[in-house]
C-alpha cells in the first residue's frame, strides 16, 4: 500500500511539473557574452544527464556531481576520470571541453577537481571562459557506507574563473553548497550555486555570478530503472528551468536515457534528448584501469541546431 502511495504522489508531481513546463511565463533572453547573464555557466556539461534533460541533482552519483551536486561524491565507490567534449548547436563556433577527476570517501570525506574549457569563435570575436574547480562531499554524521544504505550528505564545489573577450580580462571566484537526502527508493537533493561570487575585470568593472538553486528528485522504481526531476530558481524570475528525465539499465553494460528540459526564456522550446552508456569492464589483469564508460547524448532543438555531446571515463 506504501509503494502505491509514493507512485500516487509521483503521478501527480510529474503532472504538475508538465503544467508547469507549459503554462509558466517567459523571460527576456539573456546576454550570452555578460558573465551575469549568460547562459554559458548553466551549460549542462556532463553527457549521462544531458540524455537525461539535465535531470541529475538527487542522483549525482559520479564525477557529474561536481557541478550538479557535490554532497553526490559520497556515493562513489571508486576513483573516477572523466573527459568530455562538445560542439554546441554543431556548427563550430562554440565548443566546450571537460577534465574532471574525482576519488571515494577515505575517512575525510570524498573529492574532486575539475578544468571546463569553452571557446566561442564568434567572428570577429573570440570568447574563452575557464572554470577550474574543487569539490568536497562529507556525510551529515560521518561513517561507513553499506550498499542500498539510506544517508544524508553535504558538499561544496569552490570555483574559479578566467575569461578572455576581446581587449577584456576577468579573473573570479564563486561558491556551491549541495546537500542529497539518500532513500532507499526515494531521493532528493539541491544546490545552492553562486552563493558567493566575484568577477573582476581589467578594465574596472565588477560582476557577479548569478545565483541559482538547484533543486530535484528522484526515484528508483528498480535497480534498472530509475527516474528524476529537477528545477531550477533564480532572484530574477523564481522559476529558471525544468527538468525531466530517466535512465533505463537494460544490462550491466548498456544503459538508455531519455529527458525534457525547458528554458523559460523568450522564443525558447521544449528541448528533448536521448542518450546512450557503455560500460566496458576490464580484465583484472588489467593495470590501474577497473573499467571504462563511454558516453553520447543528443539533443534537439527547433530554433537552433542540435547537440551531440560525448564524454569517455575511467574508474580507477
Amino acid at each position: 500500500m506504501e509503494v502505491k502511495k509514493i507512485k500516487k504522489k509521483l503521478r501527480l508531481m510529474v503532472l504538475l511539473f508538465i503544467g508547469m513546463l507549459i503554462f509558466s511565463s517567459v523571460r527576456a533572453p539573456a546576454d550570452f557574452l555578460n558573465v551575469q547573464e549568460s547562459e554559458f555557466v548553466t551549460l549542462i556539461t556532463h553527457t549521462r544527464a544531458k540524455g537525461m534533460g539535465g535531470a541529475f541533482v538527487a542522483i549525482a552519483d559520479d564525477y557529474g556531481a561536481c557541478y550538479f551536486n557535490p554532497a553526490g561524491l559520497l556515493q562513489l565507490k571508486d576513483k573516477e576520470v572523466g573527459v568530455m567534449f562538445t560542439d554546441w548547436y554543431g556548427m563550430g563556433l562554440l565548443t566546450q571541453s571537460i577534465l574532471s577527476f574525482v576519488e571515494p570517501e577515505s575517512g575525510m570525506g570524498a573529492g574532486g577537481i575539475g578544468w571546463s574549457h569553452l571557446l566561442a569563435n564568434l567572428e570577429p570575436e573570440r570568447w574563452n571562459f575557464d572554470l577550474f574547480y574543487y569539490s568536497y562531499g562529507q556525510f551529515f554524521s560521518p561513517r561507513n557506507l553499506s550498499p542500498g544504505e539510506a544517508f544524508s550528505a553535504w558538499g561544496a564545489n569552490l570555483k574559479y574563473l578566467r575569461e578572455t573577450v576581446e581587449e577584456e580580462e576577468a579573473k573570479g571566484y564563486a561558491l556551491d553548497i549541495g546537500f542529497l537526502i539518500h532513500g532507499r527508493k526515494i531521493s532528493w537533493g539541491g544546490n545552492f550555486q553562486n552563493v558567493f561570487s566575484q568577477i573582476n575585470w581589467s578594465t574596472g568593472r565588477n560582476e557577479f555570478f548569478p545565483f541559482n538553486l538547484k533543486l530535484g528528485v528522484a526515484y528508483t522504481f528498480n535497480p534498472s530503472l530509475i527516474l528524476a526531476i529537477d528545477f531550477d530558481l533564480s532572484k530574477e524570475s523564481i522559476l529558471e528551468e525544468i527538468h525531466i528525465g530517466g535512465e533505463w539499465r537494460i544490462s550491466d553494460n548498456l544503459s538508455l536515457r531519455l529527458g525534457v528540459r525547458r528554458i523559460f526564456q523568450e522564443l525558447s522550446e521544449l528541448n528533448f534528448s536521448g542518450g546512450i552508456g557503455l560500460n566496458i569492464p576490464m580484465k583484472k589483469e588489467s593495470e590501474g584501469i577497473k573499467g571504462i564508460k563511454l558516453d553520447y547524448a543528443f539533443s534537439y532543438n527547433e530554433s537552433l541546431a542540435h547537440t551531440q555531446q560525448f564524454s569517455l571515463s575511467f574508474t580507477l
